[in-house]
């Protein structure tokens, strides 16, 4: 047999990288029978121009309006009949389009997908039928008043960098988007030179890495390079804002911190640091603040960006507790920047999210999904299969050190969301 495999193995993930740039990655799984199928491009809303805010998102939709070789609706129709699911998501970092099928239609979806992300209609005609659909879009996001929070606090903790501007964008870009304009930007962006193919589940590698050659092995595009993200400047001050809205009768108050991008080594203590803090039921802040009925919700994290990250809290409350739910948040946080975090809740965490991991990773989809982000976000494939073993080496003393470094009481942003009487 003629020998094709020629990229490396990485743990049990085969990659490559094609001659035009493209990387692919495929992880045989015979303890099911599925697949899942993406295309990740490591481009999203936060490498747009200020004439292309949410073009990124706005390409998503255009992508399943047709193809060269088939009509709008066809593929979706065809991956439906096949009892598959296709669907896309756009980000500030990334954009990936995807098919979660039976395995025995692998090839029929990542044709499909190659179809999709390599020769798109892109069509004046379509272009103008979608604009009123993106816009009806817009309208619904900016009467959701948590949309209309998180897009308000976006634009008051960046400053420097495009992750202050909201990955919808805005009702005046999306008007003035051109059949031209949406071709321009899609093929200079939308590129080999930022695209991961990911493959995942019940298929031989042999025969995958044969037709993904033969298909996206074979687009020629000019080499995109993305820029690099600006850092924040360090914020000194708290930034503060107040809105009102009819239709709310609750208080939605959003509180963050700048943390270290994503590519940081920091990042995974912020990951158990999250877990402690707001991971659940057993967190601190779901014991001190949900259960004892100062909040109705509360949720937290790191939310981590190429850039600058933010490590996040969420609450919902009465207004008249706004006060008590943010000092006994404060409280918990002071405590642990004074006393350090125990050392049982460190481990705890570990396990927790170790845990998770695995048993999220039997679904071939999230599989495939942590891959794809590790390839398009990280640039490395290492992330995602030394994940579990990065938690597991994060120590007491960093996650210490995260809290005094970052989580100060002179330095967050905080947007609160309130009825207007």
């Amino acid at each position: 047999m003629e020998t094709l495999l020629a990229g490396e193995k990485i743990d049990n993930v085969y990659l490559e990288k094609l001659d035009n740039g493209a990387t692919v990655l495929i992880k045989e799984r015979h303890d099911t029978q599925a697949v899942s199928v993406q295309v990740w491009f490591g481009i999203g809303s936060v490498y747009e121009g200020d004439k292309e805010r949410g073009i990124s998102h706005f390409l998503e939709h255009m992508l399943f309006n047709g193809t060269k070789h088939t009509a709008p609706g066809e593929i979706e129709a065809e991956v439906e009949k096949k009892g598959g699911y296709i669907n896309a998501a756009t980000s500030f970092d990334f954009t990936y389009y995807y098919i979660n099928i039976a395995a025995p239609f692998w090839e029929d979806a990542l044709t499909y997908l190659y179809w999709m992300t390599t020769e798109p209609l892109l069509s004046d005609e379509m272009v103008e039928k979608e604009k009123p659909i993106v816009l009806e879009e817009l309208n619904r996001h900016l009467d959701n008043p948590k949309s209309y929070l998180w897009d308000t606090f976006y634009s008051l903790a960046y400053k420097v960098s495009n992750y202050k501007h909201p990955v919808i964008g805005y009702r005046h870009t999306i008007e003035n988007f051109t059949g031209k304009m949406v071709r321009d930007y899609f093929y200079k962006h939308y590129v080999p030179s930022v695209m991961t193919i990911v493959v995942v589940g019940n298929v031989d590698t042999q025969k995958v890495i044969k037709k993904v050659r033969e298909t996206f092995g074979t687009v020629k595009r000019e080499k995109y390079l993305p820029p690099k993200i600006p850092l924040e400047p360090q914020q000194k001050e708290i930034r503060k804002k107040d809105i009102k809205k009819k239709q709310v009768t609750r208080a939605y108050v959003a509180i963050g911190w700048q943390a270290p991008p994503a590519k940081s080594k920091e990042s995974f203590v912020a990951n158990v640091l999250e877990e402690i803090l707001a991971g659940g039921r057993t967190s601190i802040t779901y014991q001190e603040i949900r259960e004892k009925g100062l909040a109705q919700a509360i949720y937290g994290g790191y939310m981590s960006h190429k850039g600058t990250s933010q490590f996040l809290f969420y609450f919902v409350t009465e207004p008249e507790k706004i006060n008590k739910v943010k000092e006994k948040l404060f409280e918990i946080i002071k405590n642990y920047r004074e006393n350090g975090v125990p050392q049982e809740l460190v481990e705890k965490a570990k396990k927790r999210i170790i845990n998770r991991e695995i048993f999220s990773r039997e679904e071939v989809d999230n599989d495939a999904e942590s891959a794809g982000y590790a390839s398009a976000v990280m640039n490395d494939i290492k992330y995602d299969i030394e994940y579990t073993k990065k938690i597991a080496n994060v120590k007491k003393s960093q996650v210490d050190e995260f809290i005094r470094k970052y989580l100060k009481d002179n330095n967050y942003t905080q947007v609160k969301l309130l009825p207007e009487k």
